[in-house]
């Protein structure tokens, strides 16, 4: 099949257009940052805008070692799995726990992004994962742009509209910028009570950091137009007021109960229907929705995990997690 690729489409996708497909320029350009390695094999030259392809090395070693990690789970429901293992696996895992924005530069102007789509090639899996899982457009990338079948890659194309109302007559330099994605990094785990003072070196810098809680009550979810037939929410909480030091200047932080909400139970009465149960974001979604990002001057607000019956608050067992970068922005030229 042709090779076409299309401004702010998905990589790999074959489905008809309208459009014409973009002119490709091989660029083959590398990068090692942050302990990755980076190919920009090609940029497309659209009438809307510009198509990068970054295609990130995921070492096959590293896709081993944590399937082994996790082969004692491997055929469970993620929902039987303890939260413990859920999080490990998602901070763990060798294609999503590395996360980076793109920017381009045209002819000295810097451009953002406006969409960008990608594709997990992972050599583990056979023929027939592949086809069942529908990663075929991943194995054409591989194969389209020559890159080693043996090793993993992370495929992703962002679009960059035209930085002037149409498209330049020459660009005369092109450079990518990647900006690492803040990561997190847990602090401490501790029960809170009333004046209780929480002392831990913050996870990167090492620097000593002071916990304070102000205040720690029973607290209720509000009803809202998210609740109601056919499921039936946990709504009862623990809210906790309380003081950081130092103040957070990079990056941003953010405390958060270390259990799992009650899941949400379909009411005896409720018609069933397919899909009914499926929830976006999960019940600790509709948590951060109503009182997450409280904060009045020094004093922020946390807010536990969601259950149906009371929970005494010396009970729950918080985390304090860091987000922030943990490399400098990598600038590369294109052209």
């Amino acid at each position: 099949m042709e090779w076409k690729v299309y401004f702010e489409d998905n990589p790999g996708c074959h489905r008809p257009h309208r459009g014409r497909p973009g002119q490709e320029v091989s660029c083959g350009a590398h990068s090692v940052w942050g302990g990755q390695h980076f190919i920009i094999p090609a940029i497309y030259l659209c009438g809307k805008g510009l198509v990068v392809d970054i295609c990130r090395r995921v070492e096959r070693e590293a896709i081993e070692a944590h399937y082994q990690k996790l082969a004692a789970y491997e055929g469970m429901d993620i929902d039987e799995c303890p939260p413990e293992v859920v999080e490990l696996a998602e901070a763990e895992d060798p294609f999503g726990s590395f996360d980076y924005l793109p920017s381009v530069a045209i002819n000295g102007k810097t451009v953002e992004y406006s969409r960008g789509a990608g594709e997990y090639y992972n050599p583990l899996r056979s023929e027939e994962e592949i086809v069942c899982s529908g990663e075929q457009a991943a194995r054409d990338i591989v194969k389209h742009y020559g890159l080693d079948p043996e090793q993993g890659w992370d495929l992703r194309q962002w679009s960059f509209p035209w930085a002037t109302k149409h498209r330049p007559a020459h660009i005369t330099s092109l450079t990518l910028t990647f900006t690492q994605r803040e990561q997190p990094a847990e602090a401490v785990q501790f029960t809170a009570a009333p004046g209780k003072v929480v002392e831990f070196a913050h996870p990167v810098t090492g620097v000593p950091c002071v916990l304070t809680v102000k205040d720690l009550k029973p607290a209720r979810l509000p009803e809202h137009e998210h609740f109601g037939p056919p499921m039936e929410w946990p709504q009862e909480m623990v809210q906790m007021e309380y003081t950081l030091t130092p103040a957070v200047t990079t990056g941003w932080v953010q405390v958060n109960d270390c259990a799992p909400s009650d899941k949400p139970i379909r009411k005896i009465d409720a018609p069933s229907k397919d899909g009914s149960t499926a929830i976006i974001g999960g019940t600790d979604g509709l948590t951060a929705i109503f009182v997450s990002g409280k904060q009045q001057g020094d004093t922020r607000t946390a807010c536990s995990s969601l259950h149906f019956a009371p929970v005494e608050p010396e009970t729950i067992r918080w985390k304090v997690t860091y987000y922030q970068k943990q490399f400098p922005d990598e600038t590369i030229a294109l052209l």
